[in-house]
């Protein structure tokens, strides 16, 4: 009984050393992880450090050179938040037009040329009179448009009302102008609201015939509308383009130009009967002879001149003073080329008949529609593309619509292509009387170019 008990440790021995394993285990792990922390802590200070030393660095610049480097990144990041402005000049720049803070989408010129409206995704638009555009200060009269803004604006023919394609709503509506005690407008307040024809067709143009007799719109689903004034579809045909890029009303109001993916402009006439009342829309004639789709179409005061521009790298003049009623057709009389066929481009014929001018992206071409020749170039007008751009009803300025800024334009090139009209005419003159008028309106023209080349070079000394 007693060898049994002999080697055995006693229970309070064992507990001890149990305890005192446990304990160092403890410490151990302790200091292991107090080290740890020790490291992330020293290595988060350095990086601390070394970054307030970074920053009292850039702080403490104070050499000329570090001023430069440091004003440069002032004006890169101002030019970051500013990517819609660029400063431009040039000595053919007559005025820039501004006040919107948003980029523009569309301008019209009143019927009488002494207004101009402008249209913003600032959600407003802005009248401006033309008589101002040589003054240095340019007030403009400002319409807002609630919960929306404008994509298309243009006038009534009796300068009273204008009308705007809304955006979001994708409704055509009316403005009524207000009058000033001097007989001016004022501010735009809307009248009518015409029902909503197609929610997802987006409207590529819109503009009210001169006779005041219909509203012409065309979206972008091949469809042509004309509207009563009361807001009533009277009828709506398919361009059959197969994609509808433009759609111009003629200023006598009598044609609408459509053009797309297929490589013929169609000319339809709006007609009316002797009593005024609504016959239809009519396919009148095609401007052929293009390979290719045609981006765009511009037609001159009279309807006796319409000029296209192709993706086939092209530009072409036709006569359209033609009985075509009887059929006769159109004929070409000019042709020149687009050098930059694979960027979208808008043409514009000058209303007197004797400029063509090409926008692509920001920059601008002139011709002659006499001799077909370039006049002049503009290049890098606007930071972004050129959304529109239109002739004053004399032929003698040049708009154009992009960013948020309307840049107007002497249209030099119009006195050159006026000059050489007029000399081709009094070759062909067949009496005195004929040639000695002629001669005074060459007279005039050069005078005037004269007069204009004064003002420019002043701008470029």
């Amino acid at each position: 009984m007693a060898g049994e008990s002999t080697h055995a440790a006693p229970l309070p021995t064992m507990f001890f050393i149990s305890l005192v394993i446990a304990a160092t285990v403890i410490v151990l792990l302790w200091l292991i992880k107090r080290a740890k922390d020790q490291g992330n802590d020293t290595r988060e200070k350095g990086a601390q450090k070394k970054k307030q030393a970074e920053s009292s660095t850039s702080k403490q610049i104070t050499s000329k050179g570090g001023k430069k480097k440091q004003k440069q990144e002032q004006q890169q990041t101002a030019a970051w938040r500013k990517p819609n402005t660029v400063q431009f000049t040039h000595p053919e720049l007559l005025t820039n037009l501004k006040g919107h803070t948003g980029a523009l989408t569309s301008g019209a010129f009143s019927s009488t040329g002494k207004h101009f409206i402008t249209a913003a995704d600032d959600r407003t638009v802005q009248i401006w009179t033309t008589k101002d555009f040589n003054h240095k200060e340019h007030k403009s009269i400002r319409g807002n448009i609630e919960f929306d803004f404008a994509t298309k604006v243009c006038w009534s023919p009796d300068g009273k009302a204008v009308i705007i394609h809304k955006s979001a709503g994708n409704t055509i509506e009316v403005y009524k102008l207000t009058k000033r005690p001097d007989g001016s407008p004022g501010s735009p307040q809307v009248s009518m609201t015409f029902p909503q024809h197609d929610r997802e067709a987006d409207v590529i143009a819109l503009d009210v015939a001169v006779t005041g007799k219909f509203i012409m719109s065309c979206n972008n689903k091949n469809q042509l509308i004309i509207w009563s004034l009361r807001g009533e579809v009277m009828e709506m045909v398919d361009t059959r383009h197969g994609d509808t890029y433009s759609a111009t009303l003629s200023p006598c109001g009598r044609f609408v130009a459509t053009t797309g993916f297929t490589p013929d402009v169609k000319v339809w006439e709006v007609k009316f009967g002797k009593t005024g009342n609504f016959e239809g829309i009519k396919r009148a004639f095609d401007l052929t002879g293009h390979k290719a789709g045609i981006y765009s179409c511009s037609i001159n005061s009279d309807s006796t001149r319409m000029v296209s521009v192709s993706k086939d790298g092209t530009w072409r003049l036709f006569d359209t003073n033609i009985e075509y009623q009887k059929g006769q057709l159109v004929y070409l009389l000019k042709s020149g080329p687009y050098e930059k066929k694979q960027q979208p481009a808008l043409i514009r014929l000058s209303p007197d008949g004797r400029t063509i001018v090409i926008a692509s992206a920001a920059s601008l071409t002139f011709f002659s529609a006499t001799t077909g020749e370039v006049l002049n170039t503009i290049a890098d007008i606007y930071a972004g593309n050129i959304v529109d751009l239109l002739f004053d009803p004399e032929s003698k300025l040049l708009l154009t619509l992009g960013d948020r800024h309307v840049r107007v334009f002497h249209n030099v090139a119009g006195y050159h292509a006026t000059i050489q009209d007029l000399e081709q005419s009094h070759r062909k003159a067949t009496s005195a009387a004929m040639r000695d008028r002629i001669n005074q309106q060459v007279r005039e023209a050069k005078k005037a170019l004269e007069m204009i080349q004064k003002v420019t070079r002043v701008k470029t000394k």
